[in-house]
């Protein structure tokens, strides 16, 4: 029975180039050329915060049972200057930002204070942390609100 030989030299060219493809595909990654499973699950949890219905205060608060828990105008306020101080052109205090969202006990709370911001500020509350966080912070955002019940606590 004759032995099957293979050239050891075709194993040191494939292994070789399956290393450099290897490591091609992983700085296209880092680069940001070619989309990671984190960064494409990143972009999933950004839109879906973007899209998330107590940024549109009206219609959420509308559709609020009664009963729910709101925020008064003055504390709304007090929130909106919290977050307003919170950032700079400079630098930013985002545990003060993140402070303000651990603070609200519900999304409707959450909805109450966008509506005031924009009221206050003339600006839509998810566009200006949209203007002064990067993807991880504004996810981390994202986790807060999470965590909170839409209407009760």
């Amino acid at each position: 029975m004759k032995k099957s030989s293979i050239d050891p030299n075709v194993l040191i060219k494939a292994g070789i180039s399956l290393a450099g493809l290897f490591i091609v595909y992983k700085l296209l990654q880092k680069t940001g050329l070619l989309p990671s499973l984190e960064s494409n699950q990143a972009a999933q949890n950004l839109q879906a915060l973007e899209s998330s219905n107590y940024w549109n205060y009206n219609d959420f608060l509308q559709k609020a049972p009664p009963g729910h828990a709101l925020l008064t105008q003055a504390g709304a306020a007090a929130y909106v200057d919290d977050l307003w101080n919170a950032t700079s052109f400079y630098s930013d205090d985002e545990d003060a930002i993140y402070g303000v969202f651990r603070a609200m006990r519900t999304q409707s709370q959450i909805a109450a204070l966008a509506k005031r911001f924009n009221q206050l500020k003339g600006k839509d509350l998810y566009g200006y942390l949209k203007d002064y966080l990067n993807e991880a912070e504004l996810l981390t955002v994202k986790r807060i609100i999470d965590q909170k019940p839409k209407y009760f606590a």
